[in-house]
């Protein structure tokens, strides 16, 4: 246990310090293109392509025998889960990494919604959706599995292909705080945490790397994952950490309707990652990252369900504030 505890523990350091100098919550990243934001998409999108490859490398080792190799794809699942991870994003303007990174750099109000979070995983624990399971999971449940040619090369080509894309539409945006990061700087950052963070779940003997579903079930069914404990909890030593050395630590609070969209919007996402088998990270990074058929229609899901939310706001009359000002 000590050495799932420690080795979990820098894992979500890491991360946690990443997230924040790149401001990368996930809300943002997703929520971004629909304001012609691109900076923190790009940032993501080079962070998976690194991490890909990263990968692929990692499960040609010997190291990699404990490791899961593609999540399965349950379509019904995984497009409701998504969607509902959009909405929880959406209503709360941020995702679960988000909240424990932004903890960490005094941001009260978060408590609230990891609270909600906790709350709408354990409230679905024990809900099945109807629908088949199209790909088992394994690496038959990867692009290259489906295609039948080599995890690698896939990789290196989707590598390729996402570096050139970015570098040809690079634009003019500019990170809108001093201490934050560039985005290609952030996108490498990421994708490197990302296999350090697979590395080390597999030296602390976890059998999946950067996630945070199955954190509270396992609790409450008297199984803790205590790999996954220690990273969540890293993920906010690593945001104080990268705040208070950046000048962006604050203590504050929230306003009632604000702490009542974090309790809402973290139920939401705690009951959507539950029932697509991955969240914020298990799917849009690390499953993304193995090139999970499952993990990218997640995503896609997760992209809609946030238009979905902005488009109701709107037609509601509520003030749409830019994605990426709660930190």
């Amino acid at each position: 246990m000590i050495t799932a505890v420690l080795t979990g523990l820098v894992a979500g350091t890491a991360m946690g310090y990443v997230l924040y100098r790149g401001r990368l919550c996930f809300h943002a990243t997703f929520a971004g293109p629909y304001e012609r934001r691109w900076l923190l998409a790009r940032a993501w999108l080079l962070g998976v392509a690194v991490a890909s490859v990263g990968l692929a490398v990692l499960f040609g080792t010997p190291l990699a025998a404990g490791l899961n190799r593609g999540l399965p794809f349950a379509p019904v699942a995984d497009l409701v889960g998504g969607l509902l991870i959009g909405v929880g994003m959406a209503v709360a303007r941020s995702c679960v990494s988000g909240l424990l990174f932004k903890l960490g750099s005094g941001m009260l109000g978060a408590l609230v919604g990891l609270a909600g979070w906790v709350a709408g995983e354990l409230a679905v624990h024990d809900l099945v959706l109807p629908g088949p399971t199209v790909l088992p999971g394994g690496r038959g449940a990867t692009v290259p599995g489906v295609l039948g040619l080599p995890t690698l090369a896939v990789s290196v080509v989707f590598l390729v292909i996402v570096a050139a894309a970015l570098r040809w539409r690079r634009g003019a945006e500019r990170p809108d705080r001093a201490w934050q990061w560039n985005w290609p700087t952030a996108g490498v950052a990421l994708g490197a945490v990302t296999v350090a963070g697979w590395v080390l779940a597999a030296v602390g003997g976890a059998g999946f790397g950067p996630s945070t579903v199955g954190a509270a079930t396992g609790v409450l069914d008297g199984n803790p994952n205590w790999w996954l404990i220690a990273f969540l909890g890293g993920i906010v030593a690593g945001g104080a950490v990268a705040a208070r050395t950046s000048g962006g630590f604050l203590v504050r609070g929230e306003t009632k309707v604000r702490y009542a969209q974090l309790a809402v919007g973290g139920a939401l996402l705690g009951a959507g990652g539950w029932l697509a088998g991955g969240c914020n990270l298990g799917h849009a990074l690390s499953g993304a990252a193995q090139l999970n058929v499952s993990s990218w229609v997640v995503v896609a899901a997760i992209v809609a369900g946030i238009g979905l939310a902005r488009a109701a706001q709107r037609m509601a009359g509520v003030r749409q504030v830019p994605a990426g000002t709660t930190y």
